[in-house]
């Protein structure tokens, strides 16, 4: 187990959580979704904005804890006439975006080799901590394995 310094003060819960992960001693939580709900298209978008804006701030947090490992990475996808970006750490990765029909839109998470028969969404911005634990995880198991 780690053990706790004065430097750990300046670290977040979710920093620790990182170090810890790749330490081998975080437990593996799933990601929270829920079945994607068509809201309003400005419901949608500040939903959407709100995960972009913050997952920036956790992969920074991430990548502070990743010191001589690959990093977190974040593209944003263009051209494709929806609003979506990629989370990738190896070989894992989640997309989201907002998809729209009509004046009704939804937000949509999907993971690298997980498909599902809905699309999914995030139950709140802390997922994208999780999703990050997740795929730091799964890395971490393909490559013991």
């Amino acid at each position: 187990m780690s053990t706790v310094s004065q430097r750990d003060a300046v670290f977040t819960p979710f920093m620790l959580r990182v170090r810890a992960t790749i330490d081998g001693e975080d437990t593996w939580v799933p990601p929270q979704l829920r079945p994607a709900s068509d809201q309003s298209v400005a419901a949608a978008t500040d939903a959407w904005f709100s995960l972009r804006a913050r997952s920036e701030q956790v992969i920074a947090e991430a990548n502070a804890m990743l010191t001589g490992r690959p990093l977190v990475d974040l593209d944003d996808e263009f051209g494709t006439g929806e609003l979506a970006f990629v989370i990738r750490y190896g070989r894992q990765s989640a997309r989201l975006s907002m998809g729209q029909r009509g004046r009704k839109a939804w937000v949509e998470l999907r993971q690298c080799g997980q498909p599902t028969a809905r699309p999914l969404e995030p139950v709140d911005l802390s997922v994208l901590e999780d999703l990050i634990i997740d795929m730091l995880w799964n890395e971490r198991r393909n490559s013991d394995g």
